[in-house]
């Protein structure tokens, strides 16, 4: 009796290696994952492969042996790339012309990869639909044309988000706002009102025991109108919405911490605000608890032990010495208080992060260098570092290796513009 009782129990046991879409299984860039390096030897980590690619800020998708990642020719075509995780080597690629050319050229979103399909949305706005056996479109809709959908401006840069059999996207239209289509036929289920524009992401929380779809947006640029907005999935009901929060251009996702708070962060020296979501009956009511001058531009939080961590890297702080010192890995108690923060050593850029086995994995977003950290109130305590890319480290620039990095069966991929490297940190 005992085996097949055992038998039973190893699928519970198993730690979850698949990073199949935008931030990893849970959408927050946090993995389950253990027995990952502490060190690296003096030539840095086993780099198991290279793969070349066009300039572009699309990450990774990684279910089972495949990776995905979405490329694009410039003023060409867009495409959607299968790699073999253990060799990097091309097993096949979907392709569709290019349909301009936004700025900051390049690819910009994650696919979203479910067991028969890859959904991939492109700078234009395009959403696909890419059978798994076929390697085709089942469908695509393109946003602005049958939503009178308005580009950002950078391009659309929001993954498609799945939700049961629903796929969310952004329109971000003068009359609709967000759609959430039947994920097998791109028909329309629901629709909402609009809510003005953004490069954050639409991602998935849960507060009052409720499943949410909760995203940034903003409003009027010059009025600082800004909203944060909560979807019933299913149905596309606006559970709660509050202007507490501004930001001229959004691009982080919105942080859960706790039970019942919302951390909201971003660039363009707007800093962050702790906002509590509270629930009474059926309706929620949203106040502001701190604010804070600092904020990440890019890439989400990290509560970790009951304190926040972010880059403070941002337009107005990446250029200046003085204002360097300013910015950096930052730690915050969640009632508002700066512990510490790195500064400029180092600053590590407007880079991406994931929490896996008790540390924090850093691609710094300025040259690429490789971080490990232990993630501690008492102070920054760095446990390797490695240039894995090779760059020339006398020289201050920003090569813009701003895409999320992704962790999957011990192997972080980390894309630099035009090469994704496939790192091995698996313990021997």
């Amino acid at each position: 009796m005992k085996f097949p009782l055992l038998l039973a129990l190893l699928p519970m046991l198993a730690p979850a290696a698949d990073w199949p879409h935008f931030l990893g299984p849970d959408r927050n860039a946090v993995s389950g994952e253990t027995g990952l390096v502490r060190s690296f030897p003096e030539e840095g980590p086993p780099i198991l492969w290279e793969k070349e690619l066009e300039v572009g800020f699309g990450g990774c998708a990684v279910v089972g042996d495949e990776v995905f990642i979405i490329d694009r020719v410039r003023s060409e075509s867009d495409l959607l790339l299968c790699l073999d995780a253990a060799t990097g080597k091309e097993k096949w690629r979907f392709e569709n012309p290019a349909e301009g050319e936004p700025p900051f050229p390049g690819s910009r979103s994650v696919p979203t990869v479910e067991e028969d399909a890859v959904y991939f949305v492109n700078a234009f706005g395009r959403v696909f639909r890419i059978d798994r056996k076929s390697h085709k479109a089942v469908w695509d809709v393109k946003l602005d044309e049958r939503y009178d959908g308005a580009t950002p401006k950078w391009g659309w840069a929001q993954p498609a988000l799945v939700v049961g059999d629903v796929l969310i996207v952004t329109p971000f239209g003068e009359k609709i706002g967000t759609v959430g289509l039947d994920k097998k036929t791109g028909e329309e289920i629901w629709k909402s009102g609009p809510i003005g524009d953004s490069h954050s992401s639409p991602t998935v929380l849960e507060f009052g025991g409720e499943k949410q779809v909760v995203i940034i947006s903003v409003t009027d640029k010059d009025g600082k109108g800004g909203l944060v907005t909560s979807y019933r999935p299913t149905d596309g009901t606006v559970l709660w919405q509050t202007d507490l929060y501004y930001n001229k251009i959004p691009i982080p996702i919105a942080t859960k911490v706790g039970k019942d708070r919302l951390f909201v962060t971003g660039g363009y020296d707007c800093g962050s605000k702790m906002l509590k979501v509270e629930n009474s009956g059926d309706e929620y009511k949203l106040t502001e608890l701190w604010s804070a001058d600092k904020g990440s531009q890019v890439h989400p939080a990290f509560e970790i032990d009951e304190h926040l961590y972010f880059l403070a890297n941002e337009n107005s702080n990446h250029k200046v010495k003085s204002r360097r010192q300013t910015g950096g890995l930052s730690c915050w108690t969640l009632d508002g208080k700066e512990l510490w923060n790195t500064g400029d050593e180092p600053f590590m850029g407007r880079g991406g992060m994931v929490h896996a086995d008790g540390m924090l994995i850093i691609q710094d977003g300025e040259n690429g260098v490789l971080r490990l950290v232990d993630p501690s109130p008492k102070g920054f305590s760095m446990l390797a570092e490695a240039n894995v890319f090779g760059s020339d480290l006398r020289k201050r620039f920003d090569l813009k290796y701003w895409s999320p990095p992704a962790l999957s069966d011990g192997r972080l991929y980390m894309r630099g513009q035009d090469r994704l490297l496939c790192i091995d940190l698996r313990k021997k």
